[in-house]
This record gives structure tokens, sequence and C-alpha cells, in this order.
């Protein structure tokens, strides 16, 4: 028992070492003030080079941990119009729970997604939504519903595994009560989905889809 209680909280610090990882493609999204870069001084061209490079490194090592491990397909296997719609479905109904735990937790002190919008409006504003709403929402299902997930279930009941990995990928986003929660029931609704369809593409699809809504109100009503 305490063997295996080892085990699962070296996975889970695995499984932050891994999440720090896979941030790598974000430096490419922001201003690089160590380059002596500012605002008015951009070179495009030099971050969406960083954002492939380092998206690719990071994917490339994330697949092949994934499969080495797990059989589950990481891209399309069979796939639906049923399957499709269920995954906007939960989309759909995460990001409500999401509106209305904002509603009611966010105080005037909480600042949410300020950075991001402004990055928006810049220059550099369609490098930051595919990397928040694209790279970000695969690499990040590929840890944690995939990695992260399948390993903690081989060690705990497949509830305790999603509420585990959840709490883990909640707390890695979050520094606000409401984002915390809300992204932990978020990633509920996305190890549900896999446990589902018994896919990892749906979840990743899913994850995008909650992304581009998020952002859509944010630049709509934020």
């Amino acid at each position: 028992m305490v063997a295996r209680l080892i085990r699962v909280f070296g996975y889970v610090l695995a499984g932050l070492g891994l999440f720090i990882f896979i941030q790598l493609p974000v430096l490419a999204d922001g201003y690089w003030n160590w380059w002596g870069e500012r605002p008015q001084q951009i070179n495009v061209g030099y971050h969406w080079g960083a954002l492939v490079v380092l998206t690719v490194g990071v994917a490339v090592v994330l697949v092949r941990c994934y499969h080495h491990y797990f059989e589950m397909p990481v891209l399309l296997g069979y796939f639906s119009w049923s399957m499709m719609g269920l995954t906007a479905l939960v989309a759909v109904v995460v990001v409500v729970i999401q509106m209305g735990i904002s509603g009611l937790l966010v105080s005037p002190t909480e600042t949410q997604n300020d950075e991001i919008m402004a990055l928006i409006h810049s220059p550099l504003g369609l490098l930051t939504l595919v990397c928040t709403n694209i790279v970000s929402p695969v690499l990040e299902e590929l840890l944690f519903r995939g990695i992260v997930q399948n390993t903690l279930r081989r060690y705990l009941p497949v509830l305790g595994a999603i509420m585990l990995t959840n709490a883990v990928f909640a707390l890695g986003h979050g520094y606000q009560l409401a984002s915390t929660v809300g992204i932990f029931i978020t990633g509920c609704g996305f190890s549900w989905l896999v446990l589902k369809t018994k896919q990892l593409s749906t979840a990743m699809g899913c994850h995008i889809l909650v992304n581009w809504l998020v952002t859509l109100i944010n630049m709509m009503w934020g």
C-alpha cells in the first residue's frame, strides 16, 4: 500500500514536471524582452518559427512516451457524427459551467485573461490564438488525459485517477479560485469523454472547442 502511494506521488510529480516541459511552445507567444524586443519592434516570423520547432519537439516526446505505454489511439480512430455531436455538447456544457462559476466566485480583484487579450490585439494575435486554442489543448490532452490519467488508472480506481489527474491539471493552470474550480470540472468532462469514446482525439477536439468558445466570449464581453 505504501509503495503504491509512493508510486502515485512520484507519477504526480512527474506529471507536473512534464507540464512545465509542454509550456515550451508558449515561449513563442509573447514579447521577448530578454532579447531586447519591444511591442513596436517584433519579428513575427521568428515567433512562428519558434512555435513550430518547440511544438514539434514537445509533441514528438509526448507521443513517443504515450505509445510506449498505451494503446488508445492518439489521433482519429473510428469517428462518427454522433461522436462529434457528443464532443461539441460536452464543450458547451463545461463552458456554461465555467461561466456560472466565474459569475459566482470571481472577486473584483481577479483579472481573467488580460494578458492573452492584449496579445490577441497585438501583431502576435494570430500566433496567440493558434498557441492558446490549438497547440496547448493538444499537448495538454496528450499529457493529462493521455499519459497521467492512464498511468494513475494502474494504481487507483477510475474515479480516483480522474479526480487526481484533474486536480493536478487545475492547479497547474489556476491561480484564482474561480479558474481553478472551473478548470477542474472542465478536465473531468474531458476525462469522461475519453472513457466514453475510447479516443484521446475527442478530448483534444473538445478542449480546442472550449478554448475557442472562451476566447470568443472574452473578446465579445471581456
